[in-house]
């Protein structure tokens, strides 16, 4: 039966294989006259089988796309309450109902991630084409990229690869999109990492990545330098102290999860930290930054913006921006890193 099931965290791949199945099937250019979206958690088993049986309009395919009809199944973290609460009882009679799926129907059903015992997506694996799509580790973006390159008639040096990777981050789809311009610009030349640094602007999360890492790795002098770099590109101080915060919050809570027994997956879930690298990075970082340390970054961060807006004040104690931030990166790069 023409029955698919995509679903997974890495949205991208997930869309572009959407889309080459459509491509597939639309040699008569009429699929979008007989494409028909529904919502899933509010779509009902009378209201799918309906629009799956309908056969299409002066066309060869008729496209059914059902999006979230796992996701409001997912068990969470206590997959006993989660399980009483919300059964697909509902859909128990969908693999009946679909055995008459004309062959016209394509019949696509899409998710993000899902947990693994998830009923609904149980369901759907007995009766349909699955695929999952996880998010690219960090070591994999290369030869993705090496690929992606090759068929747009790209030629990349291994270290513009390197370099895009780095700037970019691992946005698959701003990555994407920059093959796409550098082909443009390129034709058959080759490019090389300087063409890439002219070209590809940096990725504002990227840069903030290298100031947030190198704080948590106890780096002062790398950290100063990143700061600058995000000052020099007009980086502004309330996302900055947004960014170290939020990197002290996830160390406090990476701490406590392995003084429970977790590890960097672990790190990764409670965290909703969509690519293992960064878990990793971070699990790393948690393990090297002084507990007390960690949990008194917070209240000095707060003490930095309170500074700030003294000075913009003009009350006592205050202190420019940029002042406060060095210092503030200072204090929180120096923290003696544990011993192992």
């Amino acid at each position: 039966m023409p029955i698919f099931h995509y679903y997974g965290a890495d949205a991208f791949s997930r869309r572009e294989a959407y889309d080459a199945l459509r491509a597939r099937h639309d040699a008569d250019a009429a699929l979008s006259a007989n494409t028909l979206v529904l919502d899933g958690p509010r779509t009902t088993l009378a209201e799918l089988t309906a629009a799956a049986m309908t056969v299409p309009f002066l066309a060869a395919y008729r496209l059914v796309r059902v999006d979230g009809i796992c996701a409001s199944y997912n068990m969470g973290r206590n997959p006993t309450a989660a399980r009483r609460r919300r059964k697909p009882d509902a859909w128990a009679d969908l693999p009946q109902r679909l055995e008459t799926l004309p062959d016209s129907t394509l019949l696509v059903f899409i998710d993000a991630e899902l947990d693994t015992a998830n009923p609904m997506k149980r369901l759907l694996a007995d009766i349909a084409e699955v695929t999952l799509f996880t998010p690219l580790r960090r070591r994999d973006l290369s030869p993705w990229l090496h690929r992606r390159a090759q068929n747009a008639g790209l030629h990349l040096t291994p270290r513009a690869e390197s370099a895009l990777v780095d700037r970019v981050g691992g946005d698959m789809a701003a990555l994407a999109s920059e093959i796409d311009k550098l082909q443009i610009y390129a034709g058959d030349a080759t490019v090389d990492e300087h063409v890439i640094q002219r070209l590809c602007p940096r990725n504002d999360d990227a840069e903030i990545w290298d100031l947030t890492a190198a704080v948590g790795q106890g780096r002062p002098g790398p950290a100063l330098r990143a700061l600058e770099t995000l000052w020099a590109n007009g980086a502004q101080t309330p996302r900055l102290l947004g960014a170290l915060a939020r990197q002290m919050r996830q160390i406090v809570i990476a701490q406590e999860i392995l003084a429970e027994g977790g590890n960097a997956d672990t790190v990764r879930e409670r965290l909703r930290i969509r690519h293992p690298f960064p878990a990793k990075k971070l699990t790393e970082q948690a393990q090297r930054f002084p507990s007390a340390r960690a949990a008194a970054a917070l209240p000095r961060i707060r003490d930095c913006d309170a500074a700030i807006q003294r000075f913009r004040r003009d009350l006592p104690g205050g202190l420019r921006d940029n002042l406060a931030l060095e210092l503030l990166v200072v204090d929180l790069a120096t923290a003696q890193p544990k011993r192992t």
